[in-house]
């Protein structure tokens, strides 16, 4: 009895944060070290998944019982208090909790090819709060409440091929650019790369489409080898 009554206390709530920060960095360590330097097989494979998923509920899980703990402290004015930030947080906490499921879709992926609602584009960073798409506009933030309000399909054809945005800040010419970029062969030229102006001085809006099987960062490397600097938007600090 009187351990659980230490438990409810502003020590024991320290602990338990204490304790579940500590089981949240074994649990990644762990990932990583799976990651990093596990054989690549099936079997391995599936292990590594699991830890992922179970990373992202995780987090949850834990303030689940942070929150109950803060709560047992004092049971009145605590639970009014996260009534009230729950009412002016619902739209994040629900945003948030959207966020988890859509993650945790064995389908969705850094890299994947996805199309919500008229925008279609390559995931490029799967946040908290929503994602990340490289579409043909550029970068495009969107939240996880819109994603599921709206539906969204993962194009599972790798043959897709999908005009995508740089922009590039440099010295050089339009035509100095397009001349030094013919030389790099994970470009589609069937489809014709073309350059642009920005509103911005010394920097172009660069449109393209890479070969099958090629990515954005090997055609950003290559640009930053010819001292190009590039970014998804036109914002270069």
């Amino acid at each position: 009895m009187e351990n659980i009554e230490t438990l409810y206390t502003w020590s024991g709530l320290l602990g338990l944060i204490v304790l579940l920060l500590v089981i949240y960095w074994i649990l990644k360590l762990i990932t990583y070290i799976g990651e990093r330097f596990a054989k690549k097989n099936v079997t391995n494979k599936k292990i590594i998944s699991f830890l992922r998923k179970s990373q992202l509920f995780y987090k949850p899980a834990a303030l689940s019982f942070l929150l109950l703990d803060f709560i047992s402290i004092n049971y009145i004015t605590h639970s009014i208090l996260l009534v009230f930030i729950s009412l002016f947080g619902f739209y994040y906490i629900k945003n948030y909790v959207s966020g988890i499921f859509f993650k945790a879709n064995p389908l969705v992926s850094k890299d994947a090819f996805i199309t919500i609602g008229d925008f279609k584009g390559e995931v490029k960073n799967l946040q908290s709060f929503g994602l990340i798409i490289n579409a043909e506009s550029g970068e495009r933030f969107i939240n996880y409440t819109e994603i599921e309000n709206l539906g969204f399909a993962i194009n599972s054809n790798v043959n897709t091929k999908l005009r995508q945005t740089l922009y590039l800040k440099t010295e050089l010419t339009k035509e100095q650019v397009l001349n030094l970029i013919f030389d790099n062969p994970i470009l589609d030229f069937g489809q014709k790369p073309s350059i642009k102006n920005s509103e911005t001085p010394q920097v172009y809006k660069f449109q393209y489409t890479l070969e099958n099987g090629a990515a954005t960062e090997d055609l950003t490397a290559f640009l930053q080898e010819i001292q190009i600097e590039t970014s998804t938007t036109n914002n270069f600090k």
